[in-house]
This record gives C-alpha cells, structure tokens and sequence, in this order.
C-alpha cells in the first residue's frame, strides 16, 4: 500500500520525566519532546506493513540531493543541520532520539544506574567496532567528552555534563555537579558523539577523514558538488544496520532544479522540497512526498550588541512592523505555521503572553514617542536560501512602511552559519532546530555561557537564572512553569523577530522506503531501503 502523502499535526501535550533518582533502568527517563501524541512519522500510517526490501542484506544505492553544504564533516565542528545529516551516519552517541515521540533512547548505551541525582553510572554494549577496526571502550567515551570540549559549537551539546571518569573496560560515569533534566537529551547530540581515543590522543583530523562507529563511512567530499558513504558492515546494530550500501549526497542549491533532478530519476531523495512544487510532485505516480510540521523555531536574528538594537523600543517597533502572515505565504507557499512567539508552542513551558502585535502604525507611533528617527536604524540582513531572500524581500517592504532602510545580503550557507557564530551581521535569517525545549531555550537565549555566546548576543543575567533554574528542575510541571516565566521574559523583550515554524518536506521515489522521518528533521538513512 502506497501513500502519497502523510500530514501530522503537532500536537502539545504533558511531558513526562520520571524520577532520575531511580536506582537502576535499561532505559533514560523521559526528556522533554514535543508531546507523547506526536504519531509516527512514517510514509505509512503505524497500523500498515511496510513492503519487503528488494533483496536481503546490503545493496543498491542512493543519491539524496540537498540544498546545502556543510562546512564541516566532523562532529562537535560545526552548528549546521546538513553537517548533523552526516554526522548520524558515520557516528553514534549514548543515546539517539527516538523519531516517534522525539524522546532519547540507549544508543551505544546497554545500561544505565543512577547512583544519585547527580552521578550516573552507564554501561557499553560489547563488541561495538569503529571504522579503524577498533573495538570501542569507555577509555573512548571519557577522551571523546573532553576533546569536544576545546570546540566552541559544541560547547552548548555537554553543559549538563561536568565530570566523565571511567570504571572499568565497558563503563563508565558522568557527574551533572546539580540535577539536570538536560542530560540524556544532550547525550543524543552530535556534539557529544564518540571517537577512538587513539586517534584523539594521535592528532587524528576528523574533518577530513570522519572515522566513528556509525552505520556508514565517509568516503570523498567533492567540495561544491557530492559527497559519498558506504555502509559500514560491522555496525554493531543489526537492527538499525544500513540497508543501503552506497550513499551519495549531492549539493543541488536551486530548488527547481532539485525537483527536476528527481522527476527525471537522476536523484533518489530529496530533502528540501520548494514548496510550489508539492503540488507537482503529488501528481506524479513516481514520487512519494512526506509532509508534517517541524520543530525547528526560525527567526531573524538581531545583533542585540549593536548600538541601534540595544534599545527595546526599536526592537518592540521591528516586531510590530513584521508581518508573519505574508512572510509565509510569500515565501512557502503557505506551507509553515507563522509565529509571533519567541519560542514555538510546540512544547509545553513556552507562553503567549507579553506578545506585540502586527501594528506598523503603532510601530511608526513608538518610534516618535522617543523621538527615535526611523532613518538612523538601518540594517543588513543576511540571507542563505532562496526562501529566505523572499522573506528578506517582504521585511525590507515592511522596515520601508516604517521609515526605516535596509539591504538584503546573500551569502553561503557556510559562510552565513560562521558570520552568526563571530557576530559579524547586523540581522540574519537563522533556525534553532531542536526536540526539546531545554536545549533550545538555552542556545538561543543563554547569555551567561562562558565561550559559547547566543547567535543574538543576548545576556540578561534574569533570564539566564530562569533557564538555568528551569534545567536543575526535575519535576515536569514545576519546570514548564519555570520556563513559562522565561518564555514570557523573552516575549516581552522581543530580542528577534519570530517568523515561522517549517513545515518538513521530504521527497523520494516511490520506490523507497524511508520508514524513520522525524519532526526534527532526521533522516536516519540506515533505515531506508528499496522496496521490491
């Protein structure tokens, strides 16, 4: 049975996190997700039998076209969802996040003690080789912890973590220093991903050559052009081991001409579908198209250091200007959820209250209030996507309505992922992609972490205390309401301008199955084969 289409909804709901006082358990307790009422992101509904792979074992291959390049094939190097795409096929973590309900799961992890609220004892499965030939040990897990830590974009990935020691040849412990609901969410993170402390301790350079324990190897890296991944047969994982045995990324920015590249069979899969193309692609009886809402929280990013948005009332003026409406219906076809939230409610904790209306007049009158000429706020947004320039197009028409000027910058992925890390941008179209809120709240508007600044440069020290009290809080509701207080901080200080919730697109032949699609976004292509 075939469908052409699969649609959820995001649904918020009461989240679960279980005592992690417990004494011993196979399994973490649960971390903050979107909501247990996620269904599953299947190209098929759960209660339908997926068809049978054309042949038993590893075979065949794919080629997935995507919009972007990653600047970094190495994990904990980079902030970029298309260098995560690789990094979850040449790597593992603890624990990986479960597609259905967003929840971390035991990965490389066998076992687990909690032998309080702050120490927690983990056990390795037996036998987990690397790519180098390597039989993996906790000497690994410790080294990998600490040599992340010199990386700036990882930082973030293992703040709940403060101490790794090893016990023995298969276990190891990690301290937290306080309870933090963070912990096994954070071990599922790319920047906490585990390498062979041989080649640690020898000056290894993952970039170039990305040697983990993941379900494929990393083969070339055409720069500009492809990149290519064969399975790795030794993966420890026989139920999650790869289907398909050669894997080949191809770097197709133009969105048209990724479409075209599938409709004539010259690519298998692809990742970012334009959204006036859907309709296209639904006729067609040779392609599949996979639909629901994402996680990720998109917003123009402002540079909350610079003179002309320090002040609130121009921040308050931007935001009332902003139509998110027309953003999305010029941009996406209508095909993502407009927000004026500063953190999507998709997750329980977040708050609609403090919110500033769509009101360019009101925006005018403010500024004249304060005697603050529009003309002296000028700015450049920087873009990446031809999806974000259309949206950049409708704010600089909107900034006019108000007086004040701008210009639209277009660079590179990579390079517009590094000017948000080095701050050099005055505003900048970005996403925080994430599965809960903990870790999103904490990389978009954490000020107080020493080396790894928010992309806004925000720093409000009560704000900071919020998100921090809100991560020591075990207890769910208690901490939702924590966050609910810091939502509404954030909403009344306006620090960006939201724009919208994406949808998640994914394209492929009708003759795949890809059976592990995620609200985050995750591929998890070990899981798709061909069917017969």
């Amino acid at each position: 049975m075939k469908i052409k289409r699969t649609l959820c909804m995001l649904l918020s709901g009461a989240l679960l996190l279980a005592s992690m006082a417990a004494c011993a358990s196979s399994q973490p307790p649960a971390m903050p997700a979107v909501s247990s009422n996620v269904a599953a992101s299947t190209t098929a509904p759960a209660n339908v039998e997926l068809p049978p792979p054309a042949a038993e074992g590893i075979n065949g291959s794919i080629i997935i076209a995507t919009q972007n390049e990653t600047p970094s094939i190495a994990p904990a190097r980079h902030i970029t969802v298309t260098g995560h795409y690789k990094n979850r096929m040449t790597h593992n973590g603890l624990f990986r996040t479960n597609y259905e309900d967003l929840e971390p799961v035991p990965d490389l992890v066998k076992s687990w003690t909690a032998l309080s609220d702050v120490l927690f004892e983990f056990t390795l499965h037996e036998g987990i080789l690397f790519h180098n030939g390597e039989e993996m040990t906790a000497e690994d897990v410790v080294a990998s912890f600490y040599y992340v830590r010199e990386f700036p974009e990882a930082k973030v990935a293992h703040l709940s973590a403060l101490e790794a020691e090893v016990v023995d040849t298969y276990t190891f412990t990690i301290y937290t220093g306080e309870p933090n609901a963070g912990l096994f969410s954070d071990l599922t993170h790319t920047g906490n991903f585990i390498m062979p402390k041989s080649l640690i301790d020898s000056g290894h350079d993952f970039q170039s050559n990305p040697i983990g324990s993941g379900p494929f190897v990393f083969g070339e890296w055409k720069y500009g052009d492809s990149m290519t991944f064969t399975a790795f047969e030794n993966y420890f994982d026989t139920d999650r081991a790869p289907k398909i045995e050669n894997v080949t990324w191809r770097f197709i920015p133009e969105g048209t001409s990724r479409t075209i590249s599938l409709e004539t069979g010259e690519v298998d899969y692809v990742v970012e579908v334009p959204e006036a193309d859907v309709p296209r692609l639904e006729a067609s009886p040779d392609v599949t198209v996979f639909m629901r809402p994402a996680t990720g929280y998109n917003f123009i990013l402002l540079n909350n250091s610079l003179p002309q948005f320090e002040n609130l009332v121009v921040r308050q003026a931007l935001n009332m200007a902003v139509d998110q409406e027309a953003l999305v219906t010029v941009a996406f076809e209508g095909l993502a959820t407009p927000i004026r939230e500063h953190l999507p409610r998709v997750f329980p904790g977040t708050s609609s209250e403090g919110l500033l209306p769509f009101d360019p007049e009101g925006a005018k009158a403010l500024l004249a209030e304060h005697n603050i000429d529009p003309a002296t706020l000028a700015f450049d947004m920087v873009t990446s996507t031809e999806e974000r320039r259309r949206m950049a197009e409708v704010v600089q028409a909107q900034m006019l309505d108000i007086g004040i000027p701008t210009t639209i910058t277009m660079n590179d992925h990579a390079t517009t992922i590094q000017r948000s890390l080095d701050a050099e941008y005055e505003a900048l179209f970005g996403m925080v992609s994430s599965a809960n809120l903990i870790s999103l709240i904490r990389l978009a508007y954490h000020g107080g972490i020493e080396g790894a600044p928010n992309r806004s440069r925000v720093n409000l020290p009560e704000l900071n205390d919020l998100i921090d009290q809100g991560i020591a809080t075990i207890d769910a509701d208690a901490r939702n309401a924590v966050f609910e207080q810091a939502s509404r901080l954030i909403n009344e200080n306006v620090f960006n301008i939201p724009t919208h919730i994406p949808m998640t697109i994914r394209a492929f032949s009708s003759k795949l199955v890809a059976p592990e699609i995620s609200a985050t976004g995750d591929l998890n292509i070990n899981m798709i084969y061909w069917a017969q």
